[in-house]
């Protein structure tokens, strides 16, 4: 079973090693830091689930600086944060701290451990498993590939079978593990019209370019679609239920124009019939 990581930043030994090790003791994989700097590169390195981060470090400036360089990496600053205050030094939500950070709660001194257990499980249950689940799936992934021939838009192809998708949090994760610039992965997914950078919405509406297609309407009904729609092609209606996209052939000439959603075909579909189409899967999804 994967455990939960989370990362303790404290200047106080005797606190971090405290802390550190009632986590341990209830099942949590905990890793530690004794200054800021050493926190960010262990966030880095570790891709912790939560960090519990003391608001009096070792100079003024150390806790903002650290705050700042967390909250502006988009590769850290999704994960949740515990802070731990001085007693009256109360910080509320997070918003004194001029910061990024995304503050799920502030514990005073002395802490009281079962406080701190229950805010954890709280706040770790939204990306914990969850996240080490899909860390673990992704390097699975790179495992299987490393070494072949375009081994990086194998991944992407089978991540985004996975998950309908190239997720940008999964993304991070296979720039750590593959060692490569998120730049680079990105000009892969932008220059192959195949993966999405977004969630695909439920219903999948293909509509076939091919040769036989294009010469009997099939531009009209990618402006008919777009207009009902409210979308350009590549793009999902903001309800998630509909996903507009332009295929080369989908093998089906005898019925000229086609529309594909999701398994099912539509052949020799007019303009005047997209309005009935949409409408059958707005009526499913409201029953």
């Amino acid at each position: 079973m994967i455990k939960n990581k989370i990362l303790i930043i404290d200047a106080d030994a005797d606190f971090r090693d405290a802390v550190q090790s009632l986590l341990e003791s209830n099942g949590y994989d905990a890793v530690a830091a004794s200054n800021g700097h050493e926190g960010y590169q262990k966030a880095k390195d570790e891709s912790p689930d939560l960090i519990i981060l003391d608001m009096r470090m070792s100079r003024q400036e150390e806790f903002k600086d650290i705050a700042s360089a967390l909250g502006a990496d988009a590769a850290l600053q999704d994960i949740p944060v515990i802070l731990i205050s001085d007693a009256g030094h109360v910080v509320e939500e997070g918003r004194d701290c001029n910061c990024a950070l995304p503050v799920k709660m502030i514990i005073e001194r002395p802490v009281n451990s079962q406080q701190l257990l229950q805010a954890i499980r709280t706040y770790i249950a939204k990306t914990g498993e969850k996240h080490r689940e899909m860390v673990s799936e992704v390097g699975t992934l790179v495992d299987k590939w490393r070494g072949k021939k375009g081994s990086l838009v194998m991944i992407l192809h089978e991540i985004q079978n996975h998950y309908g998708y190239v997720p940008r949090n999964v993304a991070f994760v296979l720039s750590e593990l593959m060692d490569i610039p998120m730049a680079q992965i990105y000009e892969v997914i932008t220059f192959y019209n195949f993966f999405k950078l977004s969630a695909p919405g439920k219903n999948i509406i293909s509509i076939c370019m091919g040769t036989a297609c294009y010469l009997k309407g099939a531009p009209s009904l990618i402006e008919e679609f777009k207009q009902q729609l409210g979308v350009n092609e590549g793009e999902s209606t903001k309800d998630g239920l509909f996903h507009l996209q332009l295929v080369r052939c989908l093998g089906c000439c005898g019925l000229a124009p086609v529309v594909m959603i999701n398994d099912k075909v539509y052949g020799k579909l007019s303009p005047q019939q997209v309005k009935g189409v949409l409408d059958t899967y707005r009526t499913e999804a409201k029953v």
